[in-house]
């Protein structure tokens, strides 16, 4: 599309506009703009005056014609109607009131002037006299025709003469929308039979002349005997309807409607082209995407084929806002560019074909495409019907977008593109300079692409990680608000002994499971801290181990071991926190991660750390059940001494004294209301034996592993503890009778009896976290509390403060000489074992 440069003049400037119209008569132009304005200018020498008239209607104004003897302006108005008022404007109108306002006069249309009032009214055209409209109902087009009545008083009436309906296609039914420009209304247009040849194509706006011969092959004999008018109308849905509006005396009340064509796409324009010397020989229906219709007819030949017409569909680029068409010229407008086709070589190029292939469809061709040339004027959005300048060059009114009110002068010949021609060298030249340019272009795209696709991937992984955070953090929300919700990533940890070259350790066996929606692939890793606050040293001790995840889908599981050291190091209970951590640099490429840029932004240090859940080993896990001790070990009598040394050197109390040897066993017991047992354990119809082993194996399920479990079978359980010294654990039913005011109460009491101090301290304090976790539940909350004896509250209480007098006692002699005098267990395993001599019932 070869550009030619124009003649452009700007006759006025209104701002920025979403649509409008231009009709150009004689020395006046009538514009609308989309509002309820519309703007009369008076031109004088092409050259438009300062004065301008302003009608303001009740709402913006769609649509406008005048009369064949250019008396009186009919405006059409959304959701109102047609109104009606004289032209030229008068001060003393009776339908306008006015009133001066520096270099224009403000008139106001009153609603008096309405003459068809109708809010459906979308499009309307006057022929002869008479009015037609085109309304959309509810499921059908509405043709309705009004006769045009001259009162004596001046005032203009509308008769309805006659009405027709045609069906509307659903699912093109226009949609009413604020901006005009997106909806499209019907396309009206009235074609007459021409009387000579020298008669032009148009006659006033919307009115064009035919040839007799496709006027008839159209329209039919009837309406070329009585020469009557033919209303062409194209609905957005693409259909072409048409019907006469004088009809020959046989009978007939009203005119009948026909499909004459389907462009299955809204119309534009519908008007005729004069293709030849013999008159306006083509009716030309443009789409509002391109396609273009051109009808013309066929003369009879000399073989005894009979006339007819040929319909010849051929496309431009679109989408078309507005066109007009002068001789045989199409000016159209793209929402780019003004363009200007010839039809008269495209309609002969496809008339040959199309007369070989008889009785098919339309072809569609490109040809107009391949002719058009490029006016270089933008945005135009209207266009009136063209004039001829004595020069002979063509005058289009042009309304942009912009708002500004354009003349463009076309040259003559605009329409023939100046073509050098090339010779085979030149023309291989400029093959391979094309495409080494593809080439230079093709790799700029790929690379671009690569590097839009690695973006696309960061942000997918990017996306990835916020929703698993996300999953996570309202996850734990839940849980912390008291709902039990199962965590959509957890980890579940269960400990073993192994033996390896006659050394025993213990082996903590974690399972990550991952059940969010998904995978946990590259990047992220598992990783562990073990703490144990208890430790022989005053800082404790901490470890931490780092697994790194290749890939795990949604419902799989990974497992991984971690070693735990026995002996002085491991002192119980020690606790695993879990964390997936995700390493932000992963989310880079290595291309990207390699550059200097990449490094600077994100270090190794930068990750996303998520917490997990927290697991505690103590020595119920550590039991190995069914295993007796060795006979040739020796009991660690100093492990007791150790824990006690710790206690007092985190108080800063000096000790020198050794260890001292106590004899066993030891024993602890711990009473647990049955009624707490059954309700938080689901237990509640069993007897109390099986109770008291449920108790045991419950108590020995922690995160042991599941084979220990099996060989519980009784109500005592024989195992080795973590130092190696045997261990006895035993539950049987109680009945406390000095406790409850209403009566005597059934408990569970769990005794732990070993030589070992260290293992009696150590299973005391794990059996007591197992049946605090208890308490925690949401069905032990809800159960009524029992009603205590006082006497047995008392007493409690005061053997209590006695012991907790019997410890002051100690630390103040060991405050006043520096050092104990007497021994420290001597004073503390008396106190820790009288304390448990008479525990307290958890009830």
């Amino acid at each position: 599309m070869e550009p030619v440069r124009c003649s452009v003049d700007c006759w006025a400037e209104f701002g920025d506009l979403l649509c409008g119209r231009v009709l150009h008569t004689g020395t006046d132009v009538l514009l609308t703009t989309g509002t309820s304005d519309l703007l009369v200018f008076s031109a004088q020498d092409n050259q438009p005056l300062h004065s301008t008239t302003i009608l303001q209607f009740d709402s913006p104004v769609t649509s406008l014609a005048l009369s064949e003897d250019r008396s009186r302006l009919y405006a059409l108005c959304q959701n109102n109607g047609l109104y009606c008022t004289t032209f030229p404007l008068e001060s003393g109108s009776h339908s306008a009131s006015a009133q001066r306002c520096d270099d224009c006069t403000v008139s106001t249309v009153s609603r008096d002037s309405i003459i068809v009032e109708d809010r459906n009214v979308q499009s309307f055209i006057l022929v002869e006299g008479i009015f037609v409209t085109v309304s959309l109902q509810e499921s059908f087009w509405s043709f309705d025709l009004y006769e045009v009545l001259n009162c004596s008083t001046g005032l203009t009436v509308c008769r309805k003469h006659a009405g027709l309906q045609v069906p509307a296609v659903a699912a093109a039914i226009p949609q009413r929308t604020e901006n005009p420009r997106v909806c499209s209304a019907p396309v009206l247009a009235c074609i007459y039979p021409s009387k000579d040849s020298a008669s032009t194509g148009c006659i006033q706006q919307l009115h064009f002349r035919l040839e007799p011969l496709l006027f008839r092959l159209l329209f039919g004999v009837d309406a070329s005997l009585v020469h009557s008018p033919v209303v062409l109308c194209g609905l957005p849905d693409g259909r072409l309807f048409y019907f006469p509006l004088l009809l020959p005396a046989n009978g007939e009340q009203r005119p009948r409607i026909r499909m004459l064509h389907s462009l299955e796409q809204s119309v534009t324009f519908i008007g005729t082209s004069v293709t030849g010397e013999q008159g306006p020989q083509c009716l030309v229906v443009i789409g509002q995407m391109g396609r273009i219709l051109l009808i013309k007819a066929n003369q009879a030949s000399s073989d005894g084929k009979a006339a007819d017409c040929s319909f010849i569909e051929q496309t431009v680029r679109g989408p078309v806002v507005c066109a007009c068409v002068d001789g045989e010229h199409l000016y159209y407008s793209t929402s780019t560019n003004l363009v200007v086709v010839s039809l008269h070589s495209s309609a002969t190029s496809s008339s040959s074909s199309l007369a070989a292939a008889e009785g098919d469809r339309p072809e569609r061709r490109d040809l107009l495409s391949q002719s058009a040339v490029c006016l270089s004027v933008c945005r135009v959005i209207a266009l009136a019907e063209p004039s001829i300048t004595p020069t002979g060059c063509v005058q289009l009114l042009a309304l942009c977008l912009s708002g500004r009110l354009l003349q463009v002068t076309v040259p003559q010949g605009s329409d023939k593109g100046s073509v050098s021609k090339l010779t085979s060298s030149q023309v291989g030249q400029t093959v391979k300079d094309l495409l080494a340019g593809i080439g230079n272009v093709w790799e700029r795209a790929s690379s671009l692409k690569h590097q839009l696709q690695l973006k696309n991937n960061t942000l997918k992984r990017l996306n990835q990680v916020i929703s698993i955070c996300n999953l996570l953090m309202t996850s734990q929300k839940r849980n912390q608000a008291g709902n039990e919700w199962k965590p959509p990533i957890s980890c579940h940890g269960v400990t073993k002994w192994s033996s390896l070259l006659q050394n025993d350790s213990l082996v903590l066996t974690c399972s990550l499971e991952n059940n969010c929606p998904f995978a946990l692939d590259h990047g992220w890793t598992l990783c562990f801290e073990i703490l144990s606050p208890h430790s022989l040293t005053a800082e404790g001790t901490s470890r931490t181990y780092s697994f790194a995840l290749k890939k795990l889908d949604c419902g799989q599981k990974m497992e991984v071991s971690l070693p735990l050291d026995v002996g002085a190091e491991l002192f119980l209970p020690v606790k695993i926190h879990c964390f997936l951590v995700y390493s932000l640099q992963s989310l880079l490429c290595p291309e990207e991660s390699s550059g200097v840029s990449g490094s600077r932004l994100l270090t190794d240090k930068a990750c996303i750390s998520l917490a997990l859940n927290t697991l505690t080993l103590d020595w119920l896990d550590s039991l190995r059940i069914g295993e007796r001790a060795s006979h040739g070990e020796i009991p660690k009598q100093n492990a007791a001494w150790e824990a006690a040394h710790f206690l007092l050197s985190s108080r800063r109390v000096c000790t020198e004294e050794q260890p001292v040897q106590t004899s066993g066993p030891y024993v602890v017991t711990i009473q647990v209301s049955s009624e707490l047992l059954k309700t938080s354990l689901g237990y509640h119809d069993c007897t109390i034996a099986a109770l008291c082993i449920s108790v045991l194996k419950w108590l020995v399920s922690g995160t042991s592993e599941a084979e220990g479990q099996k060989l519980v079978e009784s109500p005592v359980v024989c195992a080795r503890g973590l130092d190696g010294q045997p261990v006895r654990l035993l539950t049987k039913e109680v009945i406390l009778s000095d406790v409850n005011s209403e009566g005597p109460i059934s408990a569970v009491e769990v005794q732990m009896e070993s030589s070992s101090m260290a293992a009696v301290c150590g299973l005391h304090h794990a059996v007591l976290r197992r049946v605090q976790g208890l308490l925690k539940l949401n069905s032990v909350k809800h159960v009524s509390p029992a009603q205590l004896k006082g006497k047995h509250l008392c007493e409690t209480v005061r053997h209590a403060e006695s012991l907790y007098k019997d410890l002051q006692d100690s630390r103040a002699s060991a405050a006043f000489g520096g050092a104990m005098k007497t021994r420290t267990s001597d004073l503390l395993f008396p106190l820790y074992f009288e304390l448990r001599k008479h525990p307290l019932v958890i009830l």
